[in-house]
């Protein structure tokens, strides 16, 4: 399929150079930073340069840059309207952006000649939502635009589907400890959330975040039973979701713990991993598991339950774009 990449961030850098070892072509990009800056962040990456070594050739050209020979053009309109997705034939935009949503402003693609959209976050509630391991098998050939969720809700939907499913879940506090992101100063600075303003490598700093609203989206049984936060801490990649769990009745660390290794060799093989050995969040890099158990960190207290969850919040939720986008190859 051809593939165009709005937002050139860190997941739409990253996704560039993994789709370079698909079946898939980028053809184009769009971002509104310099064409020059842009083939050097592609090129060198502080977290992920060593996993992509020798792996892509990728050089500037007049109208863009080639990665492994393969032309892509880039652009830097402001609006998707400006955009000739028509003209290079684009089946499916990776919008990356982050500034468009909704149905309306993520159809402006599709008014400009693509032929899908797949929204790298989650969008509002017109745009249908899709996790690899839940309810990708419900995409249909008739959606135009679907949202792959974001990185946070990839990892605890799979593990609280089967939590849910399997051991009944009363009320949830969910910690998500996070490297920093872009959204962050690296100096203290004016910000709407006082703490999100300071400074992000000298800190921990607890943020507000939505998850629980998505989450309650999906399970209903759930709504009003569960709390979300995020603590950001100075690292530049990485996270562990602490999760304190009431479960319907008592059980065993063990029982939880031999359940989700069962899972992850079985249904989600490929999708949920888990975890023996006394790891760090260094560990996790490049680790392609939406979420992964970490059996040593669990915990119960009769129906109490302290369940951590790793994820790498950049390489994994990628490649489910991926994923996602291979889904809508088969539709």
């Amino acid at each position: 399929m051809k593939i165009a990449i709005n937002g050139m961030g860190r997941i739409g850098r990253l996704l560039c150079k993994l789709l370079a070892s698909t079946k898939h072509q980028v053809v184009a990009v769009n971002d509104i930073m310099p064409k020059e800056n842009l083939v050097y962040l592609l090129k060198y990456d502080s977290i992920y340069n060593q996993y992509f070594l020798n792996k892509n050739i990728i050089e500037e050209t007049g109208d863009g840059f080639q990665l492994n020979s393969q032309p892509v053009k880039v652009f830097s309109a402001s609006s998707p309207t400006q955009l000739p997705w028509k003209n290079l034939d684009v089946d499916v935009v990776v919008d990356c952006s982050g500034k468009f949503i909704t149905a309306e402003l993520l159809h402006q693609h599709i008014a400009a000649g693509a032929k899908r959209v797949l929204l790298s976050t989650t969008g509002q509630d017109d745009v249908p939502l899709l996790i690899r391991g839940f309810n990708d098998h419900s995409l249909k050939n008739d959606q135009k635009i679907i949202s792959s969720g974001g990185c946070m809700t990839n990892c605890t939907v799979l593990v609280f589907d089967h939590l849910i499913n399997n051991f009944g879940v009363e009320s949830a506090h969910i910690n998500v400890i996070h490297s920093f992101t872009s959204r962050q100063s690296l100096v203290d600075g004016p910000y709407s959330d006082f703490r999100r303003g300071r400074a992000a490598t000298t800190s921990i700093i607890p943020v507000k975040i939505d998850l629980d609203q998505t989450v309650e989206k999906l399970f209903p049984s759930i709504a009003n039973k569960i709390s979300t936060m995020s603590t950001r801490v100075p690292i530049p990649c990485g996270a562990l979701v602490d999760m304190n769990l009431i479960l319907k009745d008592p059980v065993d660390a063990q029982t939880i713990n031999n359940s989700f290794q069962k899972l992850s060799q079985n249904q989600l093989n490929g999708l949920l991993g888990y975890n023996t050995e006394p790891i760090t969040s260094t560990d996790i890099i490049c680790n392609p598991h939406s979420a992964v158990v970490d059996s040593t960190l669990t915990y119960s207290l009769g129906n109490h339950l302290k369940l951590s969850v790793w994820f790498d919040d950049q390489f994994a939720f990628t490649n489910r774009l991926i994923e996602i986008v291979d889904l809508m190859n088969r539709n």
